[in-house]
């Protein structure tokens, strides 16, 4: 329980540092979401191949607020900086971790309503989605997005700036891949989610598989994260 109570002030602290995050990161959504919404309009033109691509890129971003750090991490290494200042600190590894998942929780809930709210206004709301329906739909690709957060910490939390970035890099070839892989297989990822929210709400099958894998492989990868993080020299 210290270390969840150390983690919520470590959350608190960190988003009333730049509150112009909270800015940033909403024009990002509905400037992607809405993008999105365009894409569907025109979804006799373009590929369908190209919508998965494009929404299983996009959707781990809603894991993070664009901070400063976020975009410094590369010049000022600031993800390694923040973990030898808290190390200096008596804040548990464990406080740091609880405080990274909570960050990412708060930052789907924020994201998350401008993302899927641009989209809705765009496209969806033509389509008649109820909220049961647009709620199935949106928690299906927030599941995902779980799955490739835990990446992304053990990137932030285990690496320098420049190899977090190679790390992140190769992650979206790896995306591209399973979009064709997908594909091949006869099925359309992002299509398939639409219509199986749109056909079972709430109880559809293919949103509690993505939060069950994606919030799995979450708590896998922090643990695993977690392990090494208390033994990386943080020096190098």
């Amino acid at each position: 329980m210290g270390a969840w109570k150390q983690a919520w002030w470590l959350t608190r602290n960190e988003q009333s540092k730049d509150r112009f995050q909270w800015l940033w990161s909403a024009i990002f959504m509905i400037y992607c979401g809405g993008m999105g919404g365009v894409m569907l309009v025109g979804e006799q033109e373009v590929p369908s191949v190209v919508f998965d691509g494009y929404f299983m890129i996009m959707l781990p971003f809603q894991g993070f607020l664009f901070s400063r750090r976020s975009f410094r991490y590369i010049q000022e290494d600031s993800y390694t900086q923040m973990l030898i200042y808290y190390r200096r600190l008596p804040i548990s590894a464990q406080a740091v971790m609880w405080s990274r998942l909570q960050q990412s929780l708060l930052a789907f809930i924020y994201n998350g309503i401008f993302f899927y709210g641009s989209l809705y206004v765009t496209q969806l709301h033509h389509q008649g989605f109820r909220l049961d329906q647009y709620l199935a739909f949106s928690l299906t690709c927030t599941g995902f997005g779980f799955l490739i957060t835990g990446f992304y910490i053990y990137g932030e939390f285990l690496h320098s700036g420049k190899k977090y970035l190679l790390l992140s890099a190769f992650q979206v070839p790896l995306i591209i891949l399973l979009v064709f892989i997908i594909h091949l297989t006869g099925n359309n990822g992002f299509m398939s989610a639409i219509k199986m929210s749109k056909t079972w709400g709430l109880l559809s099958p293919l949103m509690w598989i993505m939060l069950a894998v994606g919030l799995t492989s979450l708590w896998l990868l922090s643990r695993v994260t977690l392990k090494q993080l208390i033994k990386r020299d943080l020096s190098i």
